[in-house]
């Protein structure tokens, strides 16, 4: 066994000890903007019907109006609001992928913190302390069990933020280290989210889900009720339930203590930020076939053929072959291909009945295959989505097109003035310009703003 202390007990104190005059300044920017467009997306994510339905369940539970509903001019209790707002986050697919979990931190752990800091009216510093040191606990930790976790079936997003949320929480609040301890451990028995549920409604719930555990398990924590503080490594804990017994194990024996504050993984292996709003297994092709399209005009109805190649991850993430609905095209390369060719285009416009059900996309859906590459799948189980496209036109013409990362990887990052447009996209037609450029103005300096409060004030659709 490791003389080293528990890996929840390392965590807390490295919760309770960090502050930001030690957090690097590239560390601080991504966390901006990743802040930043977790807000954007999550303003029309309010409205789409997964959200609208756990708004209406969460109605008849609230008990309290302390905590803003983005995109909505009410309030509910801290817990029912993460709910709903990383729900909204998660509604559309257009929020951020870690590559250390292959799921998506920022959509759980800011709705989770924002109805701590409105009750408060912490800081925007405050506010990013705790978002940073969330990130940097659950990537640390999620080191020891990807990709096995996620190659097991499990949605990541679900079965690690759970505990990001709580982490995150027990910062903000500068709970001690025993209640933060207790707090982790008990937030590790509420993760779950299993992937057989992408394209449907339960995928963005899962975000929704595991921002409401991580506030519930501090909640309990703080009331005095107890758990393990070896409910990660330890025998049938959290490594051994969702990674293997081996990887367990092996974790109990390392004499080496989690890093955790040093290698920064927000930075160390970044987010992918996404252009379009669907899932990013879409996103490589979708880059290379805009690119071939900028070049040389090319018909949908000129197309006899598409074949795609992709990586190990592809068939577990891209499971709608032939997509009736808005959240089963979320989670299509084939409507995806389809709609470039024949709207030139992939946004949240496109994600409606009339386009995805149109004659000349459902037509074109039949010609798209998609299938593992044997070359990618030597890759292993990379969620950076590489693709191989062979694309047939009706003159006999091929076309050879690949890619191995989209635009928004830290490789290829967006620029300040692709977040903005974006933003901007996001909110156009449900903020006034002038409440929604001042929204803007604020995250890009939230360490600058002095009141969580005020700023959430603008995120209330009129």
């Amino acid at each position: 066994m490791s003389s080293q202390s528990p890996i929840l007990v390392q965590a807390a104190k490295f919760l309770q000890e960090v502050c930001f005059a030690e957090i690097p300044e590239d560390v601080r920017v991504t966390s901006k903007q990743a802040i930043l467009d977790y807000i954007g997306v999550a303003i029309p994510g309010s409205d789409q019907p997964v959200t609208r339905n756990l708004l209406n369940w969460a109605l008849k539970r609230s008990w309290a109006e302390t905590s803003t509903v983005i995109g909505r001019s009410m309030k509910l209790d801290a817990e029912h609001a993460a709910l709903i707002n990383a729900t909204a986050g998660h509604a559309l697919d257009f929020d951020d992928t870690s590559w250390a979990t292959i799921g998506h931190p920022t959509t759980v752990i800011v709705p989770a913190l924002l109805g701590l800091a409105e009750e408060s009216d912490v800081s925007g510093e405050a506010l990013l302390v705790a978002y940073v040191a969330a990130v940097e606990v659950t990537h640390k930790i999620a080191d020891l069990m990807m990709p096995d976790a996620s190659e097991n079936g499990w949605h990541t997003t679900g079965i690690f933020y759970s505990l990001g949320s709580a982490a995150g929480a027990c910062k903000l609040l500068g709970l001690d280290q025993q209640t933060t301890v207790m707090a982790l451990a008990l937030a590790l028995s509420k993760s779950s989210g299993i992937r057989s549920n992408f394209g449907t409604q339960a995928k963005p719930y899962h975000a929704g889900m595991a921002a409401k555990a991580g506030l519930e398990a501090v909640s309990l924590a703080r009331d005095g009720v107890t758990a393990s503080e070896t409910a990660l490594e330890g025998a049938d804990g959290f490594i051994q339930c969702f990674a293997g017994a081996a990887l367990a194990q092996t974790t109990r024996e390392s004499a080496k203590p989690v890093m955790f504050g040093i290698g920064w993984d927000i930075v160390r292996r970044g987010y992918a930020f996404k252009k379009y709003p669907n899932c990013s297994g879409n996103h490589p092709a979708l880059d290379v076939l805009f690119a071939l399209l900028a070049e040389r005009q090319i018909r949908a109805d000129q197309v006899e053929k598409i074949h795609c190649g992709v990586s190990l991850l592809g068939p577990k993430e891209l499971v709608s072959h032939r997509p009736r609905s808005p959240v089963e095209a979320r989670f299509s390369l084939e409507f995806s291909i389809a709609c470039a060719l024949v709207y030139g285009q992939v946004t949240l416009d496109q994600f409606c009945e009339d386009c995805i059900l149109d004659p000349r996309v459902q037509s074109l859906i039949e010609r798209i295959s998609m299938s593992v590459d044997d070359d990618l799948a030597k890759l292993g189980f990379i969620g950076t989505a590489p693709v191989k496209i062979w694309l047939t036109l009706k003159d006999g013409e091929e076309i050879y097109l690949e890619n191995d990362l989209a635009r928004g990887n830290p490789e290829k990052p967006f620029s300040n003035q692709e977040f903005s447009d974006k933003f901007r996209r996001c909110t156009q037609g449900l903020l006034p310009e002038a409440q929604a450029e001042s929204l803007l103005a604020q995250l890009f300096q939230l360490e600058q703003v002095t009141s969580v409060r005020e700023l959430l004030a603008l995120t209330k659709v009129c």
